[in-house]
């Protein structure tokens, strides 16, 4: 939308310019972002708290976008899904899928729903998963590096190390070298 600096202002921040909003884990925050407002967002403790900080976030981005004489885009339409996909399919995987429809008491329809949906929830979990892991094995490797046997044992007959050169403390090593509770080995194996 090619504006003027004559536009008002009020009937701007009428456009229903699509919001979406997502949990950042890593900083504990809900994120807001105007996918067509460039640089347009803003974080919230909560999904209503970061809407709302977003909704005057984005009158403030008009604003600013509209004294300086910059072009100020149009708001994109959500695309109308009917719902419906023709899909081509190998005949012996349309057998298949429809056996195992019957056998969980489905309709062919809802099955392939079911799976489809498991496999997009699963490759969430998976990639969450997948950072843990990396994070884990972070942490393993430097308690591998920044660590080296030093002569003496725990209280626990358990070797100590030593940090680059400086004794780490006896309660934290305690801490360190503690068995894990049986909760915590036995959901340690399920996992």
């Amino acid at each position: 939308m090619n504006t003027n600096p004559t536009e008002d202002l009020e009937d701007l921040k009428t456009l229903d310019y699509p919001v979406k909003i997502e949990y950042d884990d890593e900083d504990a925050f809900f994120v807001a972002d105007f996918p067509d407002l460039p640089g347009c967002s803003a974080t919230g403790s909560t999904v209503a708290e970061a809407y709302d900080r977003a909704q005057t976030a984005k009158a403030e981005w008009l604003r600013v976008t509209l004294e300086q004489g910059l072009r100020i885009p149009e708001p994109s339409k959500a695309r109308d899904y009917s719902g419906r996909i023709l899909l081509r399919l190998p005949v012996s995987l349309h057998a298949n899928l429809a056996d195992r429809a019957r056998t969980n008491g489905a309709s062919l329809n809802q099955y392939i729903v079911h799976l489809l949906s498991a496999a997009a929830v699963g490759d969430e979990v998976s990639s969450k998963l997948e950072a843990v892991a990396e994070r884990l094995q972070d942490i393993e490797l430097r308690l591998t590096l920044f660590t080296k046997p030093r002569s003496g044992m725990s209280p626990r007959g358990i070797e100590q190390p030593e940090l680059l050169g400086s004794q780490i403390p006896s309660y934290q090593l305690d801490a360190l070298f503690r068995p894990l509770p049986s909760s915590a080995r036995e959901s340690e194996t399920i996992i």
